[in-house]
Formats: C-alpha cells, sequence, structure tokens
C-alpha cells in the first residue's frame, strides 16, 4: 500500500470520526454561555488592526519581483506545512499575516483586484473559523480565495461549497490565477465532471463544488468502503489483499468554506442527500391510482382536516367510517384498514397540501420535481418518501415512478458537522448565531460594508386580497417603468412568479422571468436587472452569488428598486433580497407586498391574519415569521439528535 494511498484512507476515517453526541443540562448551558461571548466579542476591532497591519507589509511585497515573490511563497508555504500556521496561536500570527499580504499582492498581480480592507477581515475571521456576515455585493467570491490560498498552502485540500454549478466553474476559472500564484492547483467539480476527472479535481489543493455533488461523491465512497470503520480496520484489509474494489472520490474532510451558509447550514440543513436505486416499475401504482378515487369522495372538515403548519391531512373518526363504507365487500389488499387510511391520507395531502408550481413543477418530460422552498430551483433526483411522491404523480396523470431503494442517507447538517475546521460567509447570519453556535460550533461576525448603505426601505404595504396586493405591485412597477429605474420583483414561489408575470404582460410591461424552470440562464438574466427600464421577475433566492451592475444613467434614477411580492417564513430571506439593492454605496430601494391569504399567514399566523388591521401588518409579519422560524429550530433540532445517534450507531 502506498504511503498516498494509507494518507488518503486515515484521512477518510479520521473524518468520519463519531461525534460527541449533543450536550444537555450544565454542559449545554456553558456551551451556550461561551457562544453568547464567542458573538459579542469586540472581535472586529482586533479584525480592523490586523488588516491594517497586512495592508502595511504592500509597501515591501509590491516591489519584488516575479522570482522574489515566489520565495517568499515558498517560504510561508514551508511555515504552513510544519503546522506554524494556526490563527489560534499568537506566535503564528505574523507568518498568517504575512500569508495574507502575499495573497493580496497575488489577488492584484493575477487578476488586477486588490482586496479592500473589510475583505481582508472577512477572510481573516473565516480563517479562524468564523462564519463572515458581509452585505451583498461585498466580493464575497474574492474574500473566499484569501482564506482558501492560506488554508491551502499547508497541503491539504480545502473545500468551497457554492450554490450551483454555474458558479462553480465561474468562481474556479475567475479565481484560478490567484491561486496558481500562490503555487496552489485549483479544482471544480460539477454534475457533469466524469469520475476520473472528479478523483483528480478532489485532490487538487482548492476545490470548488456545490453541496449536492460533493455529499453524493462522499456516499458513493461510504458505500464502497461498507463495514470499515477506522483506519485500522481498512489497513488490515488491504493486508489481506481484500482491497477496495474502485479508487475513492474524496480524499478525506479537511477545512470548508461554506457560500451563502445560512441558506446551506440553516434552511438546507436537514434535506438528506440520499443514493438510491430504482426498480424498473411501479408494482403498487393501481393501490396509488385507488387511493387518489377514495380521496376524491372524502369532504374537508367532515372525513378529514388540514394541518398548514406542517402541510399535511390528518383522518377524523367519520372519515375512517367512510372508508369502511367505501372498502365494504373488498377482501384484498384494502381489507387493511391501516393500509389503506395511509394511502388515502397521503393522497389527501398530495390533493390538498401540495401545489402545483409551489412545491413542485411537471417537466416537459412528465416527471414531477420538487422545487426546494427556499431557493426556488429545481431539487434534481429528489423524490418524497412514504408513498406521497407517487400519490402526487397520480394527481398530475403522469407514469408513476417506483418507491426508491435507499442504500445510504446523509443530512447536509451531519455532513458538515464532520469537517474539522469549517467558515462561511453570507449576507444574512447574524439572526442565526445561536443555532450556529449550537450546532456547528461557528461564532458569527458582522463585517462592515465597504462604503455605507444608503439603500430606502420603504413601508410594508398590506392588503385584504392577493387580487388586491398583485394589482398594486403591478402598479408601482408601471410608476417606476415610466421613469425608466430597473426593477426586481421578488416572488416566494413559482406560481406566484407566473401570476405577477401574467399581470404585467396585460398591462404591455416588458419583462423577464426567473424561477425554477430557468436555472441555466440564472446568471444572465440576473446580472442584466439593473440596466435601464429592466423588469425582473425571480424567486426570492434565484441569482444568488451574481453581481447585478447598474446601468448608464440608473444611478440618478435611484438605483434598483425591489419589490417583495410576498414575505418569505424567514427574516432572513427577505433581508437577501432587499440586499439586491444599493449594493457598494449604490443608490436603492426595497419594499414589501402583503396580503393576509400569504402563505406565511395561512400555516402560522391562520386566525391573527383576519385581525391584521388591528394587528399591524409589519407586526404580523414579525409574529408569523418567528412562529415559523420556531418550528423550523424545532425540526432541525430533532434531525440533530436523529444525527447524534446515526454517528453512534452507523459508519456513514
Amino acid at each position: 500500500m502506498s504511503q498516498l494511498a494509507a494518507n488518503e484512507l486515515w484521512s477518510i476515517f479520521d473524518a468520519r470520526r463519531v461525534k460527541q453526541p449533543e450536550l444537555t443540562g450544565f454542559d449545554m448551558a456553558v456551551a451556550g454561555l461561551v457562544g453568547v461571548y464567542k458573538n459579542r466579542l469586540p472581535y472586529l476591532r482586533a479584525l480592523k488592526k490586523q488588516a491594517e497591519r497586512i495592508e502595511l507589509m504592500e509597501k515591501e511585497i509590491h516591489p519584488l519581483g516575479s522570482n522574489r515573490f515566489r520565495e517568499e511563497v515558498d517560504k510561508v508555504k514551508e511555515i504552513a506545512r510544519l503546522g506554524r500556521f494556526n490563527p489560534g496561536r499568537r506566535q503564528d500570527k505574523v507568518a498568517l499575516e504575512r500569508g495574507m499580504a502575499l495573497v493580496r499582492e497575488a489577488a492584484w498581480r493575477s487578476v488586477g483586484k486588490r482586496p479592500f480592507k473589510v475583505q481582508i477581515m472577512g477572510a481573516m475571521a473565516m480563517a479562524e473559523g468564523y462564519i463572515a456576515e458581509m452585505g451583498t455585493g461585498e466580493g464575497k467570491t474574492l474574500t473566499a480565495s484569501l482564506t482558501a490560498s492560506l488554508w491551502a498552502l499547508a497541503g491539504k485540500p480545502v473545500h468551497i461549497i457554492t450554490v450551483n454549478d454555474y458558479l462553480v466553474q465561474r468562481d474556479a476559472e475567475l479565481m484560478g490565477p490567484v491561486y496558481d500564484m500562490m503555487g496552489l492547483r485549483t479544482g471544480f467539480v460539477v454534475h457533469d465532471t466524469d469520475p476520473m476527472q472528479r478523483i483528480d479535481h478532489y485532490r487538487r489543493d482548492v476545490v470548488y463544488v456545490t453541496s449536492k455533488e460533493l455529499v453524493a461523491d462522499f456516499l458513493r465512497d461510504q458505500l464502497i468502503l461498507g463495514a470499515l470503520r477506522t483506519s485500522a480496520q481498512t489497513a488490515i484489509t488491504l493486508l489481506a489483499n481484500q482491497g477496495i474494489r474502485q479508487p475513492l472520490m474524496v480524499p478525506g474532510l479537511f477545512k470548508v468554506i461554506v457560500d451563502e451558509a445560512d441558506s446551506l447550514l440553516i434552511d438546507e440543513a436537514v434535506t438528506p442527500l440520499i443514493i438510491s436505486n430504482s426498480p424498473s416499475e411501479e408494482a403498487n401504482a393501481k393501490h396509488y391510482r385507488a387511493a387518489h378515487l377514495l380521496a376524491e369522495k372524502l369532504e374537508e372538515g367532515r372525513h378529514f382536516k388540514i394541518d398548514w403548519t406542517i402541510r399535511n391531512c390528518e383522518m377524523l373518526p367519520p372519515g375512517e367510517d367512510r372508508l369502511d363504507e367505501l372498502c365494504e365487500g373488498d377482501d384484498g389488499f384494502w381489507k387493511g384498514r391501516r393500509r389503506r387510511e395511509e394511502l388515502v391520507t397521503q393522497a389527501l395531502t398530495a390533493r390538498h397540501c401540495y401545489i402545483r408550481d409551489e412545491q413542485y413543477l411537471v417537466g416537459d418530460d412528465g416527471k414531477v420535481q420538487i422545487i426546494d422552498e427556499f431557493t426556488g430551483r429545481i431539487m434534481a433526483d429528489r423524490s418524497w418518501r412514504h408513498g406521497l411522491h407517487q400519490a402526487i404523480e397520480v394527481k398530475e396523470a403522469v407514469t408513476v415512478t417506483a418507491d426508491k431503494e435507499n442504500l445510504a442517507r446523509l443530512s447536509f447538517q451531519r455532513f458538515f458537522r464532520q469537517y474539522p475546521i469549517m467558515s462561511g460567509m453570507t449576507g444574512t447570519a447574524w439572526e442565526s448565531a445561536g443555532e450556529m453556535w449550537q450546532i456547528y460550533r461557528r461564532p458569527i461576525v458582522r463585517i462592515p460594508t465597504n462604503k455605507p448603505c444608503i439603500r430606502k426601505q420603504l413601508p410594508v404595504r398590506f392588503f385584504e386580497t392577493m387580487d388586491q396586493k398583485y394589482d398594486a405591485v403591478v402598479d408601482r412597477v408601471e410608476e417606476l417603468h415610466r421613469k425608466g429605474a430597473p426593477i426586481l420583483i421578488g416572488t416566494r414561489s413559482v406560481l406566484a412568479s407566473l401570476e405577477v408575470s401574467k399581470r404585467l404582460q396585460a398591462k404591455q410591461l416588458p419583462h423577464r422571468v426567473l424561477n425554477a424552470t430557468q436555472t441555466a440562464q440564472e446568471a444572465a438574466i440576473v446580472s442584466e436587472a439593473g440596466q435601464p427600464g429592466k423588469i425582473t421577475v425571480a424567486t426570492n433566492m434565484a441569482g444568488r452569488g451574481t453581481d447585478i451592475l447598474l446601468g448608464r444613467g440608473v444611478v440618478e434614477l435611484g438605483g434598483l428598486h425591489v419589490i417583495s411580492a410576498e414575505p418569505h417564513g424567514s427574516g432572513r430571506v427577505d433581508r437577501q433580497l432587499f440586499g439586491r439593492a444599493a449594493r457598494q454605496g449604490d443608490p436603492g430601494c426595497a419594499q414589501l407586498f402583503a396580503c393576509k391569504d400569504d402563505d406565511v399567514f395561512v400555516r402560522h399566523a391562520k386566525k391573527l391574519r383576519h385581525a391584521w388591521r388591528v394587528i399591524g401588518g409589519q407586526r404580523l409579519i414579525r409574529m408569523a415569521q418567528a412562529r415559523a422560524e420556531r418550528l423550523a429550530r424545532f425540526n432541525r433540532k430533532q434531525v440533530l439528535k436523529n444525527d447524534d445517534w446515526m454517528d453512534q450507531a452507523v459508519p456513514f
């Protein structure tokens, strides 16, 4: 067994080590106090001084010729590989700061960008394991490359997680010259990358990849390794000539930088990545169709009730009796009461709680595809469990697919807790500071903007009906469009984006729509949203990571105007959308339109929403979002407990 193979196998098992279970009682209280201290520590002052020291080194480093510059890089690299590059040790900070000064100069020489002081502050914070909250448009791509370069000098792969394949390839190619000047190799992995290329790219110094691709490759490795849990077991197996069947993709988990950290580590934390196989046909398709016909004969309120909070149907005693009547005399499959009630309940849930173009869409190929409610993007190759996906396929009269057999399963939350060192960046993290510490032990630091933000936040407009709200949105768009101002309209779902588009068409207002059905054009559409007279309709999270540059004359018109057509279940997502306006000191304007029939109120303020005039629209939004976030936190905590049990009980 080669030394390289031994090192890789050791690192794989070291990375999937069993974690400590969730803290309880006094231990949990102490850990919570540490988190509060870390998040409230006057850390910014120290970061600012550190960034100033790094900027002062420019006088010495900038005049260096290419050979002398490479020699300086090699010296720092040697220090890093000797383990004397730890930001937690005071004596190592001098070398670390010099390393950052060299990376800063490399960025200027290779891509013509000299990082601002706030970008250096963000990079140094991430180097110490913080989640850096940096405003939208503050140059997080360049900031991540600074931290990644420092970490990669130690000789172990650094993973940078971005939100989609386009940004993976774009960022790798954009920042590649910086890494090359630092003597580092850059890799990237997208959906179309073949297995042999993946093996090569994962072994490079800095690897750009989406969370879905990385976790899927990691799970495939675990399936190859099977029941082997430790490096000792692996070594014995290899010595006994029972080696692994094929090369492993991911040579260990060492350090990771997560872009849009709040979205991935909080909103999508409990989303499971599943490796599965699927039989060629669904033997139970006829039963799903029969359940659908039975569900049509049941009445809401009389036979079943809907819990909108968790988007589920619950059978009532009269409904159970009604099913007994409908299935009376059947001696076959439908004789079993529990079995038929489960299938019919799923059919009811599919029929009443899941809406086409909100929770899912039907593609041109006739396949039901899940829409991620946090990002508005299609969740490729995903399916709901326990027959719900099949129930929706019956509802939409498309081919009923087979229920998949799970071979391996891992939540993003559990996966990212396996990294020994993790940091991240996002425009909205502070609201999740407590949870980020509780789950990942990552503190948050808020980095100031390079230029003061002059965004104008207009008052919330609240309406009684959907029609009133959409009419007001279109009227506002028409008013702004007459002035030539660019407008970005954020919607929560595909269905809402289509509704807004239909009403804009009726007013003959030219616009472009960006939702889950147009992911390929996402970056191109969003990048043009700041041009004069442009009207862009997009799901709230679409286009994250793409710069919106203002066109000529737009500053004089007040900059980009962002309109939110519906509040999201999380205030962070609303803030992220508003952050599209007024980037880098530009002017901008943001406003939220809402009505009592919006999803967040139907699900989380069902009774209070009717009294919105008394409560006040802004206050009702805060109350509904607070309840939605409490429920989401509870669900994540339950998954965390399950993850802790899984870490103790199974190898992956």
